[in-house]
């Protein structure tokens, strides 16, 4: 008997055997509505954030184009989509500046902390080299941070990392910091942030503990450390009411995403990025932080939460 394939089974296929042989805005408005269309399909990467941004994009195209939307949310991760956007099996994911800059060919080791920097020479390269354009992008950054206990915020004044450089270069070092293994011993991790910051001098003093990067936020948050290593738009921030000490000396590289399109699908339907680029400007940290912690934490649908926040902003 024939096994059955879904088609989001057959991409992934797709992209795997791709690998082996290289690179591998109004409810009820028509104001985005364009011309003659066709077919547009939406992947997305397998965490809650991407899966809300590509319904996002699902959801927009679907009430403000005459074209038939595609549901691959969910696709897989960076490599898949990738490739599947590559190879025409989807038009269409978001992708992070920084991830494209560092991780995605060509590759680069150099980092970026300027937000329109980096834009600029992703969607220049990628253009040149992929025939992909990035669109508008979000403002928000889902980057490395450092979070505080509010607690021993208010206690000792530490507000940026600046502040943490200094009050732990006057000897305060009493106190715990956890973060995972990786981050502790990475080069561009918590080495790379002591001395960008100045105060590896004194990291050694500092009791450092390891856990697992899901158990910072709570650790932090109950009491059981001071200060652990995040990303800037996970919900527990929000659950802990942690506080994101500011990266004010601009060590950490900018992950702002914004919808990858293949040039061929917005040449053929043109209709598609007013709506596509209405979005991204729409979702500060805060936005997508709360958005994140609807569907994580609270355990609501990914597709009726970007829905919802399509209709509160007037996009759909």
């Amino acid at each position: 008997m024939t096994p059955k394939h879904t088609r989001r089974q057959v991409l992934k296929q797709g992209a795997v055997a791709g690998g082996a042989t290289g690179l591998t805005a109004l409810a009820g408005c028509t104001s985005f509505i364009g011309g003659a269309s066709g077919t547009v399909k939406v992947g997305s990467k397998q965490f809650t954030e991407q899966e809300l941004l590509g319904y996002m994009a699902y959801e927009s195209l679907k009430a403000n184009t005459d074209v038939k939307v595609v549901n691959e949310v969910g696709l897989g991760g960076t490599t898949t989509n990738f490739r599947a956007v590559k190879n025409d099996e989807i038009d269409l994911y978001w992708e992070y500046t920084g991830t494209a800059w560092a991780t995605l060919p060509p590759k680069h080791d150099k980092v970026i902390t300027d937000p329109k920097k980096i834009y600029n020479k992703v969607d220049k390269e990628f253009n040149k080299q992929h025939s992909l354009d990035f669109l508008q992008r979000a403002p928000f950054n889902n980057t490395y941070v450092l979070t505080a206990n509010p607690d021993w915020v208010e206690k000792t004044g530490v507000k940026t990392i600046s502040d943490f450089a200094e009050y732990v270069n006057n000897g305060n070092t009493d106190f715990t910091v956890v973060l995972n293994a990786e981050f502790e011993k990475r080069p561009d991790g918590w080495p790379g942030l002591a001395k960008h910051y100045g105060f590896d001098d004194v990291r050694s003093k500092l009791n450092v503990k390891n856990v697992s990067s899901g158990l910072t936020y709570q650790t932090v948050g109950q009491g059981d450390a001071q200060v652990g290593v995040g990303f800037n738009t996970n919900p527990k921030i929000i659950k802990f009411d942690l506080v994101v000490l500011k990266d004010d000396k601009k060590f950490f590289p900018v992950y702002n995403p914004a919808p990858l399109v293949r040039q061929d699908t917005l040449n053929s339907n043109p209709s598609i990025k007013k709506p596509l680029n209405a979005i991204g400007p729409k979702l500060s940290t805060d936005q997508i932080r709360n958005l994140n912690k609807q569907v994580s934490i609270d355990g609501a649908d990914a597709q009726k939460v970007a829905r919802e926040f399509l209709k509160n902003e007037g996009l759909i």
